[in-house]
Formats: structure tokens, C-alpha cells, sequence
């Protein structure tokens, strides 16, 4: 982010734009890669780069491969080793990872740290909707650091959301859509969620839990709380949450406290979500015991449905509060390099779209109009938060987090507004935190973390053991309880199934060109004057996708050919399998499980040569719209491994997956 006119500059990017101004990017000043040296080995196994189970399995390799190759040669020359290293079966005995071990529980309630955690719905980072939240710079930024390197691990909200509640990756839930059969809060409880997720850990632990807000897709009027496969939500001490028709109706939103009969509200939502987080501290207060207050307002998600009525535009925009409708009256979409670019860009659908006209400009221009004005409620809410706990004072003795469940895009590549694709506008997203150790003021660009560090984050801050719950992912350096248990990495593993959300396309698209969004992605980011910053996608239908995210922050410049080679479509029956727990941070034990590899140097040694050329290569047999691990991938032998050994890993490769 940068100051309006697009210069560069070292300035505070939360001080470079102010609220009723227009935010432009500029390219961003990055290190280059350098060259060490010609490639060892052949091209062709690059391109199973990363999409292996081993989506966590990266940041070894593509440390000393970027660090000291040119681009496309230096691929080449490691492009064997990438393979293998991101391979794993289901169900395989995993050698374990040692994580740091977070403070034990503490017996004395009075010393605990509290939590309200505000949850956004579909905020962008990449089109710098923070920079027009003032209240919530001077009350959580301010006062508390930004992680400017989060990412959503599945750009939709209910795979997203789930996967920040249990901190598993959205392979290891299979809860994958937003709607049922594969999606939503039928999925969430039949996959065994709502037995097991993080308000049970918190109210377990001496904690009173509660919620309000927008949870998951699917809880209806008609439908929640009425059996067990539409229950109510477990675990909290009171829940006050949106239903379905009326979730995403801004100006007569529906809900249900607990086992209350549901009441249909005349008030403009985030107002009326704002006011009962309000309340729920109180409540918390009052009690005298250690809180979790959850509070998730739906802006600026699109209003999608109203009484018994689909809406049609402009209805089919976000809504903001009355007194907020006449800001920002003429701003537009920033004008990125990506944004309706005149040569097509991206792989598999979006490199067929076509340039939009001033029609589509239109729309976009409206739909971005209307996302800053319905979050101007939602900074306020963060206002009224903060000054309610402080004036309880519990606010020195609270974490107040803000984030959201994913991105978004409008125009960039082309595509009308919506989500579910992998580029930076869909995953990257806000993550701010304030609260006790926090480093304040501080703009976190040295680590990487997702949602799925959420849960094991929020534990260790409480201390509350994480044993016992297998997270995929490691507590974030919050605090010292946090920065003594996160376990490093520098990477982020993406992943989609099925069709992509569009909401504001304003003429007739074919639909049946999308289908085909499933995929797989990685996100690598390093650190230093030699950083590496690497953005791959591959798609379901063969298509490959890589950036060099330090000189093409905007992905334009495909460094691989999207479709049509015969060495990035790899025949064979390969399937990508999954990583699980801690093998989730730390690569190398399962590929080499005698200890003899740590890092991508020592992969590179002549002696594993053979052990990578011969590893099988991966792509999708075919694009399902929900995850099908047996159409995804074979069982790797490891390095050295004996018969029985390979047997055993062979035998363990029967899944039981419920769909």
C-alpha cells in the first residue's frame, strides 16, 4: 500500500491514505532474484512443484532454489526433489514434529486473558479497504501489531471459517463448500465439528464462551436447532447468531439466542451485531470468569437473499447504515496493474475472459464504492468494543483480534466481483491484534501465517494445552507465550473445490466455463536481502500457474505455460495426498525419516538424485467439485525405506472419507 499519488515512500501505509481519499498501488520496491548458476536436472518435474500433500513442505526447497537460481532454469535444476517433498498418504503414521510446548493451564481464573475476536466477511487486503478504517487503526494498529503476511487457506467462507475453528487445513475437515452436500453447517456437524472445535477447548478450560453473528451458511429459520444434523451450536455459554433467509439481509436481519424462538430485527445488522457483542461483555463481566466473545457482522459480503426473495441489483450489493451512504462518492477500484488488464492473464477460466467494458467498469466501480461504506459500520463497531472494555477495565487484560474469513476480488484479472479463486486479492487478508505483550504499533512482515494458526494461537494465549488436538498449523508470535511455541515456516497452502462465488458480473457469462475451479496453490515468502516470493497455482484441468511475486506482485507474468505442454500435464495415475499435524510445518521427516535431510541443501546432495527422478509426479485425474483424495494421488516410498516398510505405507492408503 502506498500514499495516493502512488509515489514510493517509507511512510506508515495506515498514515499514507486517509479515509475519504482514493488508494493506489504502485509496484512495490522488492528484491530481485539472483543467479548462481545453470540447472542440474530436467524441467519437466517443476511443474509437480508443490502440489503434492506436502503443500507445507516447501520452504526448503524454494529457498535455495530462488535464493540462487534464475527463475525458470533454477526450477529446473531441483524441479525432481519438489516432487517427492510434498507427497504423504492418508492415514500413514507420521513420524512426530516437535512443536514448543505453550504454558500450562492456569488454575487461577482471575489471570487468564479474555478475547473478543470481530470477524469481517469477505474483506479484501490487496485493495487496501483497511486504510479506510480509521477507528480501527488508532484502536487495535495502533495499540497492537498487524500481520501483513496472513492468508486464508481456502478462499470461501465456510471452509475458511471452519478451518480457523478447528485449525485444521480444509483437506483434513472436508468442509469444502458453502452449501450442502459438501458445505455449510449440515457439513460442519456431520464431520464431527460440533463435538470438537474451539469454544468447547475454551469453555472447558474455565472460560465462558459466547457468540454473535453470522457462523456458518445453512443455519436456517426452518432448519437449526430442530435435529441433530441441523443442531445447535455447542460449547458456548450463549449464542445470538444470524439465520438463513435473513443472514444477509443488512436492514431486517434474522436471528436466535440460544433456544429462544427466532425474532426478525428492524435494524441495520452490523448496528444490531455491534450492540449485542456489547452486551455479551457485559454478560462476561458480570460473570466474573475469563472470556471469549465472538462477534461477526456480515459486512461488506454482498446482500444475497431478502424475505422470501432473491434480490437483483442494485439489492445484490453490500448495504451500508444509512449515515455512511454518502461517502466516498467517487472513488474507484484501485487501478493496479492487474485490474482489467489489456492482455489476458492467469490460467484455466480466467485467461478466457474477456476485457471489461464500461458497463462492468460501472459495477465495479459501485461494488467497491459499496463495500467501504457498509465497513465504515464495522469500524465503529471496533470502536465501541474498545471503549466498552476499557471503561469495564478489562481492556489491558484482553486481546482484541480483528480479521476476516477471506478476500476478495473486483476486476482483477478480469473477473467480477466475487471470491473463491487463488490469487493475492481472494487469500490475503487482515489479521490485527492488540492486547496484553502485544507489540504495539508494529507491522509484522517477517513471518507467515493462516487461519489455520488461529485456534493453536488462541489457545497457547490462553493456556491452554494444545496436546491431544492434532492442529495442522502453529501457534502466531503473539505475545511471548506466542512467540515462545510458533514454529516457523514461511509458507501457505491453498485449496478449492468447486465453483467460484461471482456476485456482481453485469452481463450474461457462460457459467459452465467455470465449473472447473478446482485447484491447488502455494504461497512462499521469505525473508532478507536475497527473499524469495513465490505464488503457483495448479488447476484441475492441467493448467499451471507461476509468479515471481517480488518483481510481479500483481501476477501478470505467468513463468510457466499455462495449458498446452506435455511436460507440466504429467500422465499417470498420481493423486495428491495430505499432510496432517505437525507435519504440516515441518517437511523433511516424512520423505526422509532417518533424520539425514533438514533442509533443501541437503536434498540436493548427488546421492538422493535417483530417490527424486524416480518419485511418481502429480495431477488431478479429474476436476470433482469436492475433495476426492483417491482421485488425487499415490503413496510415496521413502527415501531408503524397506519392503515392509513401504508395505505398511501402501496398506494405510485405504480411506474412509464421508462426502
Amino acid at each position: 500500500m502506498t500514499p495516493v499519488d502512488g509515489a514510493q515512500s517509507e511512510q506508515d501505509p495506515w498514515e499514507a491514505i486517509q479515509v475519504a481519499m482514493i488508494g493506489k498501488h504502485s509496484n512495490r520496491n522488492l528484491p530481485v532474484l539472483t543467479d548462481l548458476g545453470p540447472p542440474r536436472r530436467a524441467y519437466n518435474v517443476l511443474n509437480e512443484l508443490c502440489i503434492e500433500i506436502r503443500w507445507n513442505y516447501h520452504s526448503f526447497l524454494f529457498s535455495y532454489c530462488l535464493n540462487h537460481m534464475k527463475p525458470l532454469a533454477a526450477f529446473s535444476s531441483i524441479a525432481t526433489i519438489f516432487t517427492g517433498s510434498f507427497f504423504l498418504a492418508d492415514n500413514v503414521q507420521q513420524p512426530v514434529v516437535a512443536l514448543a510446548a505453550p504454558p500450562g493451564p492456569q488454575t487461577d481464573n482471575s489471570s487468564k486473558p479474555n478475547f473478543v475476536f470481530i470477524m469481517s466477511d469477505d474483506q479484501d487486503y490487496e485493495m487496501d479497504s483497511l486504510n479506510y478504517m480509521p477507528l480501527l487503526k488508532k484502536y487495535i494498529a495502533d495499540e497492537g501489531t498487524r500481520f501483513e503476511r496472513h492468508y486464508a487457506t481456502t478462499a470461501q467462507c465456510c471452509p475458511s471459517r471452519t478451518s480457523l475453528w478447528t485449525g485444521k487445513t480444509t483437506h483434513n475437515t472436508n468442509v469444502t463448500d458453502v452449501r450442502p452436500p459438501y458445505g455449510a453447517w449440515v457439513k460442519f456437524v456431520a464431520q464431527g465439528f460440533n463435538e470438537n472445535y474451539f469454544p468447547i477447548w475454551f469453555t472447558n478450560n474455565g472460560y465462558n464462551a459466547y457468540y454473535t453473528g453470522k457462523f456458518q451458511n445453512g443455519q436456517s429459520r426452518s432448519n437449526y436447532g430442530k435435529d441433530d444434523a441441523h443442531a445447535l451450536m455447542k460449547g458456548w455459554t450463549s449464542v445470538d447468531v444470524l439465520l438463513e433467509p435473513y443472514t444477509y439481509n443488512y436492514n431486517q436481519p434474522g436471528m436466535k439466542r440460544d433456544k429462544a424462538d427466532f425474532k426478525l430485527h428492524n435494524n441495520y445488522t452490523t448496528d444490531l451485531i455491534s450492540a449485542k457483542g456489547i452486551d455479551y461483555i457485559n454478560d462476561a463481566h458480570k460473570a466474573g470468569k475469563p472470556f471469549f466473545v465472538g462477534i461477526a457482522p456480515i459486512a461488506p459480503h454482498v446482500q444475497t437473499w431478502s424475505g422470501n426473495a432473491t434480490p437483483t441489483p442494485p439489492e445484490r450489493l453490500p448495504i451500508s447504515a444509512p449515515r455512511h451512504s454518502h461517502m466516498f462518492p467517487n472513488i474507484t477500484v484501485p487501478p493496479t496493474k492487474n485490474f482489467n488488464p489489456n492482455k489476458t492473464s492467469g490460467g484455466g477460466w480466467v485467461q478466457k475472459l474477456p476485457k471489461m467494458d464500461l458497463h462492468d467498469l460501472a459495477t465495479a466501480n459501485l461494488f467497491y464504492r459499496r463495500r467501504l461504506q457498509a465497513l465504515q459500520a464495522v469500524d465503529e463497531l471496533v470502536e465501541a468494543v474498545v471503549k466498552r472494555l476499557d471503561a469495564l477495565e478489562l481492556l489491558d487484560n484482553t486481546y482484541v483480534i480483528y480479521t476476516t474469513d477471506n478476500g476478495y476480488h473486483i476486476g482483477q484479472h478480469r473477473i467480477p466481483p466475487g471470491k473463491g479463486c487463488a490469487y493475492e486479492t481472494d487469500v490475503h487478508i487482515p489479521f490485527v491484534v492488540r492486547g496484553p505483550g502485544v507489540d504495539r504499533g508494529v507491522s509484522r512482515t517477517d513471518v507467515v501465517t493462516n487461519h489455520v494458526d488461529v485456534a493453536p494461537t488462541l489457545l497457547t494465549l490462553a493456556g491452554i494445552p494444545l496436546a491431544g488436538h492434532g492442529f495442522d498449523g502453529t501457534p502466531m508470535p503473539i505475545g511471548g507465550a506466542g512467540e515462545a511455541a510458533h514454529v516457523a515456516h514461511e509458507h501457505v497452502g491453498i485449496e478449492f473445490w468447486g465453483e467460484p462465488a461471482f456476485e456482481g458480473a453485469a452481463r450474461d457469462l457462460d457459467r459452465s466455463r467455470f465449473k472447473n475451479n478446482t485447484y491447488k496453490a502455494l504461497r512462499v515468502m521469505g525473508n532478507g536481502e536475497d527473499a524469495f516470493n513465490l505464488g503457483y497455482i495448479v488447476w484441475c484441468d492441467g493448467d499451471h500457474e507461476l509468479y515471481d511475486m517480488t518483481v510481479d506482485p500483481y501476477q501478470m507474468d505467468n513463468l510457466l505455460p499455462a495449458s498446452g505442454s506435455t511436460t507440466i500435464t504429467i500422465g499417470g495415475g498420481v493423486a495428491v495426498k495430505k499432510c496432517d499435524g505437525g507435519a504440516c510445518v515441518k517437511p523433511w521427516s516424512t520423505l526422509h525419516p532417518n533424520g539425514d535431510v533438514a533442509t533443501l541443501a541437503d536434498a540436493m546432495r548427488t546421492e538422493f538424485d535417483d530417490y527424486y527422478d524416480r518419485l511418481a509426479k502429480m495431477k488431478y485425474d479429474a476436476c470433482h467439485p469436492y475433495y476426492n483424495a483417491a482421485a488425487e494421488g499415490p503413496v510415496p516410498k521413502p527415501f531408503n525405506s524397506s519392503n515392509d516398510l513401504f508395505a505398511r505405507w501402501t496398506e494405510s492408503y485405504l480411506l474412509d472419507i464421508n462426502y
